[in-house]
């Protein structure tokens, strides 16, 4: 994340920093104190709050008014601002105000755990005088770039295939994608390239692998096995909804793929049309392979009607999602 440009080089008097995303909070935070304390004794210029114990507008507000010692700029941090911005517009009048009107030797850093509504008069004063930054992490689609961008930040290269592999095989949690980069750039010397043979040398595949074998063993009919992946699945803490939303979903991408197919497409194309990474195509291909076109859709007729009897079924929900794997692993007719 290129700090700088994201926080108007740490120049606003005033910050909003909210959003359900902690990793990009703690290092907007971080940087912000580091620009703003460069130059002073942090201790005489750092003031915080925790809105989450009490809220005292008019400290918050005294301690803006405070000057500096021996420093250009001090900063006042509000943690669990959320509760702040949640009170009734005359209860923080005098905050409003300030806002507003932000003295230029205080930095004062609003820091939300969810996000705030921008329709309360407190946003608005924050966003007409200062700046607002949404700790959002980047959707599925959006990791490959995040990835690159980190590394590019850290002065190196990666292959394209080497991102998707690290954005497939962690997901979103931009914490964990974090440590697996570091642990991938002192894997690989500088300035070597970073390639997808080193991403799948030292970072194991924590997130989809599980799914795929899952997938796998459904189409080889190995109804042991399919079991034991579902259980895996179910043991990581996923309830079967969330689950069967995963097997739709390979399902689908196999139905796109199959469709490409039969119309003369190449694998390379039927995997790009089903959003299939490029790391995965040939595992892509050999599932293609296992189904005809109306196994696929007979699949998701059975996965669609488990939905239903998930979400309105007396039935305990384990129960219901094992007795449809046992159905997808039934022999061909």
């Amino acid at each position: 994340m290129n700090w700088a440009s994201t926080l108007m080089k740490g120049t606003a008097p005033v910050y909003l920093i909210h959003g359900e995303e902690r990793f990009l909070a703690r290092g907007a935070t971080t940087w912000l104190r580091q620009i703003v304390l460069a130059e002073g004794v942090a201790d005489f210029n750092l003031d915080r709050f925790d809105a989450k114990e009490s809220v005292n507008a008019e400290g918050i507000v005294q301690a803006c008014r405070t000057l500096p010692m021996m420093a250009p700029k001090r900063l006042v941090w509000v943690r669990h601002a959320e509760t702040v911005f949640t009170r009734k517009k005359d209860a923080l009048t005098a905050l409003i105000n300030y806002v507003k009107e932000p003295d230029p030797t205080t930095c004062l850093v609003f820091e939300a755990t969810t996000l705030i509504k921008k329709t309360s008069a407190l946003f608005k004063a924050v966003n007409a005088s200062g700046c607002v930054f949404e700790c959002r992490a980047p959707r599925q689609r959006e990791l490959n770039r995040w990835v690159v961008e980190q590394v590019r930040l850290a002065e190196r290269d990666i292959s394209s295939q080497a991102a998707e592999y690290l954005a497939e095989s962690v997901g979103g949690n931009l914490s964990a994608l974090s440590t697996a980069l570091e642990r991938l750039m002192l894997f690989v010397n500088k300035p070597d390239r970073i390639e997808l043979s080193h991403a799948q040398d030292c970072v194991p595949h924590t997130r989809t692998h599980t799914v795929w074998e899952l997938i796998d063993a459904i189409a080889d009919r190995n109804v042991s096995k399919t079991l034991a992946r579902a259980h895996q699945l179910l043991g990581q803490g996923k309830v079967p909804l969330q689950l069967l939303a995963l097997v739709v979903r390979q399902f689908r991408q196999l139905l796109i793929g199959h469709d490409v197919r039969r119309h003369g497409g190449s694998l390379s194309q039927a995997a790009s049309a089903a959003g299939i990474p490029s790391f995965r195509h040939q595992q892509f291909g050999r599932q293609l392979d296992r189904y005809t076109y109306q196994e696929l859709f007979a699949a998701l007729r059975r996965l669609e009607h488990t939905d239903q009897a998930l979400k309105r079924s007396k039935l305990p929900d384990e129960l219901l999602f094992e007795g449809m794997l046992l159905d997808l692993c039934a022999p061909t007719q």
